[in-house]
């Protein structure tokens, strides 16, 4: 660091502890020159020259966070709808595609139902559904709880959103 550096940063500081308790002192006195409670959006208190007022000494005032004027609202209730749970006919769980013979005309798979039952296959996503007739026949992958044959499944999902959440009703 230079000579001249030096200097000035001592020079800063020295006229820095001398200005500000100057300031300070000619200032303390004046009601007007505290911006504390002003700047806070505090009213400021009354400065009154009678000093006989010593009968509500006794009594606090209020504080201000405590002020009973400010009326607080109940938030509001919010619904949230539920889908009803599974009956006895019906199975949740997930479906994905898969390219079934064109010849049959069974164009689904799902383990957990009866072969050869019309079952109508409801994406709980987006409420869109189709019918086909199962088959056990057909492997299907793990984690799976129907497979669908592929041009039927994009009528109820992309095919990017494999495996999508399905509800099977029969």
């Amino acid at each position: 660091m230079d000579v001249h550096e030096r200097r000035r940063i001592v020079l800063a500081t020295a006229f820095t502890l001398v200005a500000l308790p100057a300031i300070w002192l000619f200032d303390r006195d004046d009601p007007t020159a505290s911006p504390g409670l002003a700047a806070a959006g505090v009213p400021t208190p009354e400065v009154s020259g009678d000093d006989d007022a010593d009968d509500d000494a006794d009594e606090p005032e209020m504080p201000i966070f405590l002020d009973n004027t400010v009326v607080v609202v109940a938030p509001a209730v919010i619904d949230v709808a539920l889908p009803e749970a599974p009956g006895d006919d019906e199975l949740e769980g997930t479906g994905s595609f898969k390219r079934f013979d064109p010849l049959s005309d069974r164009k689904c798979a799902a383990p957990g139902v009866p072969s050869n039952t019309l079952i109508t296959v409801t994406n709980i996503n987006n409420g869109l559904s189709i019918t086909c007739r199962t088959t056990n026949g057909v492997s299907v992958p793990y984690g799976v709880t129907v497979a669908i044959d592929t041009d039927l499944f994009i009528e109820i999902a992309d095919l990017a959103s494999a495996p999508v959440p399905v509800r099977l009703s029969w």
